[in-house]
């Protein structure tokens, strides 16, 4: 039982199908009946079907090598493959309704919390610790399953949580008022970053050393700098635009917000290349890492500015703001260019969050004058909707 869950869906797969081939082979040399003969069509055909409906989870199991003797089984152990399949399946619904429950948990929570003004707990907090119950409850009540469906996936985060949000924040961007504050705002975005990075590497470094935190290497601890410097001040917006302050203010507040995870998420990247006994950490190769800090940053700044600039050309060769007719397709065309432009990024071993990134700034320029009127308020709010809900999970998720 320990190795059949060793092995993954594909190994479920695999022995269903060679448990198809063996039980084919025996009805027919064993001169089965045409009643009996009839009943094994029935239930081959049901865990053949079982047994499709499994192929779209092998794609990421490992890769097994079956012998002769071990594609053979009983009716038993299929039996029991089957329910450890269906099983694994319910647990991952009963999480993916877990994690929706507690997204609209938070939601809900949060509004309450600021309508009684208690601003010293943020929505951010929230929905950490409200995913904290969640992944709790499953601790309490013994279920491996669940837990196991709750963890963090790096690759989730990265593909459909990520993406959104940065860029929402791209595309809904006051880009003049942003230009207009762009040297103040690279600085608190570079410079900052870098020395964030170092500050807090250096400090977590030290105190490892003094025992007062669990000793990490030095490039470890400036990799938790530069992922930790990435701010989101998401709850200091909110207040901004309560308050109402000046756009200069909150343009350099939000673009250094934007830049600082796109420069983090590279920085880390570079940092992590010396991760390699044939990398030391000498001039040679500081100027190496550089080198590819700056081809990883301006390349997938070039790749999100022709996805902006393909996007605008095909907007404005379409014409669709002249057809009102086509307002959902005309939103729904937008989705395509920032999404294939990250994905560019990532295939080319570029950064796609600062793709898209720049993607959603040469939009927001040049591509939502080609839309129309109506066009431009439903893609401004159909973004923000979507960035709201990944940004809220993110926490949840953490949590």
């Amino acid at each position: 039982r320990s190795e059949l869950k060793t092995g993954g869906h594909r190994y479920i797969y695999m022995r269903c199908r060679g448990a198809l081939c063996a039980l084919a082979i025996v009805a027919a040399l064993g001169g089965a009946d045409a009643s009996q003969a009839a009943r094994d069509q029935k239930w081959l055909g049901k865990l053949s079907t079982k047994a499709r409906n499994l192929r779209s989870a092998l794609e990421t199991a490992p890769r097994r090598d079956l012998s002769e003797h071990e594609a053979a089984l009983s009716e038993e152990e299929v039996e029991l493959l089957k329910e450890e399949a269906e099983e694994e399946i319910i647990m991952l619904k009963w999480a993916t309704v877990i994690g929706i429950a507690a997204l609209g948990a938070t939601f809900i929570l949060g509004f309450l919390a600021e309508s009684i003004h208690l601003h010293w707990l943020p929505e951010a907090a929230i929905g950490v610790l409200v995913g904290m119950f969640a992944s709790g409850l499953a601790l309490v009540a013994h279920s491996d399953g669940l837990l196991e469906k709750e963890k963090f996936d790096f690759e989730f985060f990265m593909i459909w949580l990520l993406p959104p949000i940065i860029f929402e924040a791209g595309f809904n961007m006051n880009v003049q008022a942003f230009i207009a504050n762009l040297c103040p705002t690279a600085f608190f975005a570079f410079i900052g970053t870098f020395a964030s990075t170092f500050v807090v590497g250096g400090l977590v470094w030290w105190f490892g050393q003094m025992g007062l935190c669990y000793p990490l290497g030095m490039l470890a601890a400036l990799t938790f700098g530069s992922l930790i410097s990435a701010t989101d001040p998401v709850t200091v917006l909110a207040v901004f635009q309560a308050l109402g302050v000046k756009i200069d203010l909150f343009s350099m507040v939000f673009g250094e917000s934007v830049l600082n995870d796109a420069v983090a998420i590279v920085l880390s990247r570079t940092l992590l290349s010396f991760n390699n006994p044939e990398n030391p950490v000498d001039a040679e190769h500081i100027l190496g890492a550089g080198k590819l800090f700056l081809v990883i940053f301006i390349g997938s700044l070039l790749i999100g500015a022709v996805g902006g600039i393909l996007s605008s050309l095909t907007f404005k060769l379409l014409d669709l703001r002249h057809h009102d007719e086509m307002l959902y397709m005309e939103a729904a065309l937008s989705f395509v260019f920032p999404w294939c432009a990250y994905f560019v990024a990532e295939a080319s071993e570029l950064s796609g969050i600062v793709s898209i990134m720049s993607c959603g700034m040469v939009m927001a320029t040049y591509t939502r004058p080609n839309f129309s009127p109506r066009a431009v308020r439903l893609t401004a709010r159909a973004y923000k909707v979507v960035a709201l809900i990944a940004e809220t999970f993110v926490f949840v998720y953490l949590g």
